[in-house]
């Protein structure tokens, strides 16, 4: 079967446009890219934002260490860090996540991955479990780690400094 010129010419159309979609849809829906960081970019993004957001990933944690991711989030609140923004906090197991805004008073449930989009296009801090403590900033988050054995002793503030 021979195609006209036309028909050919209106399939390598088709295949462009569908090519200028894809390229599209890849670019809107891949997420901005979110690379490590000294902690300046997060600390300045967070000053001046109206909204943050905490992740609470205890999944696979032990009690210890869900305590601890707790209360992590609630010394890092109490510091006053997020006074007079909107903050959105979100506490995830292995049954799902959970949301609450202090924007308004319901919940929601959603997965993990979800939750990462939900906030994705603010500031947040994701607490989540492992081995051994440590913490990472990134252009857009931070990420606190609650090892093992580590009782509340885990340093959770956010220690980037103004310069």
């Amino acid at each position: 079967m021979k195609l006209s010129e036309r028909d050919r010419n209106a399939a390598f159309a088709l295949l462009i446009v569908l090519a200028v979609g894809v390229a599209i849809y890849a670019f809107l829906f891949s997420g901005r890219p979110d690379n490590p960081s000294d902690g300046r970019d997060f600390y300045y993004l967070l000053r001046s934002s109206g909204r943050a957001g905490i992740i609470y990933d205890v999944r696979g944690a032990d009690q210890q260490q869900v305590t601890s991711a707790y209360q992590c989030g609630v010394d890092i609140i109490s510091k006053g860090r997020f006074a007079g923004m909107a903050l959105e906090n979100i506490a995830c197991d292995e049954s799902g996540c959970l949301s609450a805004s202090t924007e308004g008073n319901g919940t929601s449930q959603m997965t993990f991955e979800q939750a990462k989009r939900k906030l994705e296009s603010i500031p947040y801090i994701l607490i989540k479990t492992g081995e051994s403590p440590s913490y990472s900033f990134f252009q857009r988050h931070m990420e606190i780690v609650i090892g093992k054995d580590t009782g509340n002793t885990t340093q959770c503030d956010i220690v980037a400094k103004e310069s």
